[in-house]
């Protein structure tokens, strides 16, 4: 098959696809998630849309030179094998609700996500079930339920499940939703091949990030080289004004440090749970970013400039005043998930300031030598970017089939976070797009890609809603 053909058709459909998935988090902030889920995301086009993405980026990496760079290839088969797993529990997986009460019979059916009747090959009764609340507070600290199993040959056992702590039996996962009165709601899920395979496909990836940022002969280390030998492009500041400003910002730290630490302590989960410890977390990354480029004064005042905003903002929202967590945020995995994805949006937020300044830079001076040095420090960026997006999206993943029994729900988050992936790889393929290789079309991309992280991070929150509506 013609190269350019399966260029057009691999690019072409994750274009398509990035269109779909923006259009249908507003189909599903107007008409309901339920619409979004039945019109879109279960629909055959969407699935034939996938398909065709993972078939033509299959033959168009073996029939390209990506075929022989070992990284490259090891993170485009991930991909095609976090697809292939997606797939499958597309075709295979069974999903729904089941509903106990205390002192009713043994239950081995349950309500699939489509309306119908399951059976699992043994029988669960409720033995008991109730609800841990903070101390001197009506808030919930914790669901828990311990039910009675009993099999087909007569064994019989107990199991106790609370938030975060699922029950697998047989390959089907009971997850506690709620607790009312003496009755409980389970999530159960069973999707015993598409799990292993898209976890391989996530741990693969996260391995190809590795092995392309150790091997020798990598796009990203002639990229590093090139950068060592132009040395950082800077922009000088007199010394006596640049350690004013990192002393003044080091006041605000002291403070955000001091108050996070007390948040810390006093609800037992490291402070990354709502907005306002986020914003303080992401100040703490921007101030360990200074030192990192404390040799790119451009790149360290803008690091600056957002730990100073993040500072403000996490102040003047309260984080003291912070209430109790969520039972479903009190795991080892939301410090995981959180940390890493915003390390990846400081990253993302420093590309756009790396940006916007060799853009407004090149508007007045027009020094076109200027613009390829910082397209190249940018690039080096962008991998590390990606890289930590990928891992996060892996840990949140991974937390969610934990606490609602699968790893994927097309929540407007989870969406808009696979959107700003899939708009950082676009900045990698400067083979196959020549135009991304321009320093003047990279910058306008890294703007773009900042836009895209922006409404992941705040947009959804304020217009989709969703379950990380928290965040």
């Amino acid at each position: 098959m013609n190269t350019e053909l399966l260029k057009y058709f691999s690019f072409g459909s994750a274009a398509l696809l990035v269109l779909v998935l923006v259009a249908s988090t507003f189909v599903g902030a107007v008409w309901g998630a339920s619409v979004a889920r039945s019109f879109i995301y279960s629909s055959p086009f969407f699935v034939a849309l996938w398909v065709l993405l993972f078939v033509s980026s299959i033959l168009y990496i073996f029939h390209t030179p990506m075929r022989h760079v070992a990284a490259s290839l090891f993170l485009h088969l991930a991909f095609a094998v976090v697809l292939a797993g997606a797939f499958v529990t597309y075709c295979t997986a069974e999903r729904g609700t089941l509903t106990l009460c205390k002192g009713a019979a043994p239950s081995s059916m349950f309500v699939t996500d489509e309306g119908l009747l399951a059976k699992f090959p043994f029988r669960v009764a409720l033995e008991n079930c109730g609800v841990e609340y903070y101390d001197d507070t009506v808030s919930p600290r914790n669901y828990k339920a311990r039910l009675a199993v009993q099999t087909v040959v007569g064994d019989s056992c107990s199991a106790l499940l609370s938030m975060n702590n699922v029950y697998d039996k047989e390959g089907y996962r009971f997850c506690l939703s709620s607790v009312d009165g003496d009755c409980v709601t389970l999530l159960v899920s069973h999707d015993p091949w598409g799990v292993p395979i898209t976890y391989a496909g996530f741990l693969l990836s996260v391995a190809g990030f590795v092995f392309l940022f150790v091997a020798r002969n990598t796009q990203r280390r002639v990229l590093v080289q090139r950068l060592v030998a132009i040395g950082y492009p800077r922009i000088k500041i007199p010394l006596s004004r640049w350690w004013r400003l990192v002393a003044s910002s080091l006041f605000f730290f002291v403070i955000i440090g001091y108050l996070g630490i007390r948040r810390w302590v006093s609800s037992g989960v490291f402070p990354v749970s709502n907005g306002a410890e986020v914003m303080m977390f992401i100040a703490w990354c921007a101030f360990f970013a200074v030192l990192f480029f404390r040799k790119n004064h451009r790149l360290a005042f803008g690091a600056l400039a957002l730990a100073v905003i993040c500072a403000a903002v996490s102040l003047s929202s309260g984080v003291v005043a912070a209430g109790p967590v969520q039972p479903v945020l009190r795991t080892p995995l939301l410090p995981l998930h959180v940390i890493t994805i915003i390390l990846s949006y400081v990253f993302i937020g420093l590309l756009a300031v790396n940006a916007l300044v060799s853009l407004v830079v090149y508007w007045f001076n027009g020094n076109y030598t200027r613009l390829e040095n910082t397209a190249i420090s940018g690039r080096v960026m962008l991998y590390y970017a990606t890289w930590l997006l990928v891992a996060g999206i892996f840990l949140g993943a991974a937390w969610a089939n934990i606490a609602w029994g699968r790893y994927w729900g097309w929540d407007p988050k989870e969406v808009w976070a696979l959107i700003t992936l899939l708009v950082c790889s676009v900045g990698f393929h400067t083979r196959s797009l020549p135009f991304m290789a321009r320093p003047l079309v990279f910058h306008i991309f890294c703007l773009v890609a900042f836009l895209a992280m922006l409404f992941t991070f705040f947009g959804v929150n304020y217009l989709l809603g969703g379950l990380h509506s928290y965040a």
